[in-house]
């Protein structure tokens, strides 16, 4: 019984080892990452390049990076000013 017991736990041991080792293209995917070598393109280019794939639809969009143009300020519209102001006005004729 205690050497079934221990050849378990070894069993599970060597198996819980392989699953956290590492894995080669991992490991060489992050290896990309640390290379201190100087961009040959500058960040005028980097950006141009990004709004080409953009526009081509090459990039992936998720909530993770959503796209920010939302958030850029807009000229109010007519309408919007219209409220705005009755919006306004209402408050100071309440007061």
């Amino acid at each position: 019984m205690n050497t079934k017991a221990i050849l378990a736990a070894v069993a599970l041991l060597t198996a819980a080892g392989a699953t956290f080792a590492a894995d080669t293209n991992e490991a060489a995917f992050d290896q990309a990452f640390r290379d201190n070598t100087a961009s040959t393109l500058t960040r005028e280019q980097v950006k141009a390049e990004v709004i080409a794939a953009r526009k081509a639809g090459l990039l992936d969009i998720n909530d993770a990076y959503p796209d920010p143009s939302f958030m850029t300020p807009r000229a109010k519209n007519a309408e919007v000013k219209a409220q705005l102001a009755a919006k306004q006005n209402k408050e100071s004729s309440a007061r």
